[in-house]
């Protein structure tokens, strides 16, 4: 489901002697961010956008051990508070470090320990604002009633889109696996990522999101909330399943060894740990599928010890389902 809410038009101007902030602290006992410091940085002016962003972001608050690499000096050094930066800045916090990145009065993200982000204006759209988290713990205070497509967080394997209200992100690496957690607190998030789509995480929903080396296996678990996945199956009316807490998704891909083409095997677990769909295709060619091979109403608990374990390998590539074209000649997959 989408929310589709009207801005607040651009150009009215708050005339009050002293500035209220629009918005309560995301993190209680935050330090009230400083009066907004006007700075002209060359190529570019202090005011808005059109859709109410800031032209530049600004570094509302700063504790610890905090550091920016401004895109035109290319090194990193201390981030000053109430000074404002283009995009393309790289902010990090080290162990003890904390900030508040205003992109406006009512947007902004509040950066944890140990993080590195990136701020960018949307690929598809300058008016929009994104931040690419490289690592680390990012919380976003947005309206509930920002319109779509105005705010994203992106990360290597997912991308989380049409953002309103507060949301919570994590995201952890090592050499064996990516970890994404995604909780939303207030409003909604869209979150997409290869061979699927959650249309809407609303509030109280979390998701944990883990990839493999290479996209070889996603791992997706309900940790909270109820909440709908949208899954490609290789035909033009994808599954559609509820997630509940403890529900999981397994997507395995591997390239296969003749044409090169990747075949995808999915694995809908339900919480009591039975399976609820298992299917396989080779993307690009609707006449190689497997079809649904859970039959319906029944209930197989005989083959989720081996296909739950977190070491999973990718599947071989499947036999093309009853009706297959494989005459010679045809295209190989």
């Amino acid at each position: 489901m989408k929310i589709h809410n009207g801005r607040v038009v651009a150009g009215f101007v708050c005339v009050l002697a002293t500035a209220v902030p629009a918005f309560a602290q995301l993190e209680d006992g935050a330090e009230e961010a400083d009066p907004v410091v006007v700075e002209q940085v060359a190529g570019q002016g202090a005011g808005k956008e059109e859709k109410g962003f800031d032209l530049l972001v600004r570094a509302t608050t700063v504790r610890g051990e905090v550091e920016v690499m401004n895109p035109d000096v290319g090194t990193f050094g201390p981030v000053q508070k109430g000074r404002a930066y283009p995009l393309g800045s790289v902010f990090r916090t080290g162990a003890s470090g904390y900030a508040v990145l205003s992109f406006s009065t009512t947007e902004r993200v509040e950066l944890l320990e140990n993080t590195e982000v990136v701020v960018l204006a949307a690929e598809n759209d300058p008016k929009a604002r994104s931040v690419r988290l490289v690592s680390g713990r990012l919380n976003t205070g947005l309206k509930d009633t920002l319109l779509e497509g105005q705010f994203s967080v992106e990360t290597p394997n997912a991308s989380c889109k049409n953002m309103a209200g507060r949301a919570k992100f994590s995201l952890t690496m090592t050499e064996e696996i990516e970890e994404l957690e995604v909780a939303t607190v207030t409003g909604v998030i869209r979150v997409e990522g290869s061979q699927y789509t959650i249309e809407a995480l609303r509030a109280a929903n979390t998701v944990n999101v883990q990839t493999s080396p290479g996209r070889s296996l996603s791992r997706l678990t309900s940790e909270s909330g109820d909440y709908r996945i949208t899954l490609e199956n290789g035909t033009d009316e994808p599954v559609v399943y509820d997630m509940s807490p403890k529900a999981v998704v397994k997507i395995w891909r591997e390239t296969a060894a003749v044409g090169g083409r990747m075949v995808v095997s999915t694995l809908v677990v339900r919480p009591t740990g039975t399976a609820a769909h298992r299917f396989a295709y080779a993307v690009g060619r609707d006449n190689i599928q497997t079809g649904e091979l859970v039959p319906p109403d029944t209930v197989d608990d005989t083959i989720m010890v081996d296909l739950l374990k977190t070491d999973d390998k990718p599947k071989k590539p499947v036999k093309p389902a009853a009706g297959a074209a494989d005459a010679e000649g045809e295209e190989e997959f």
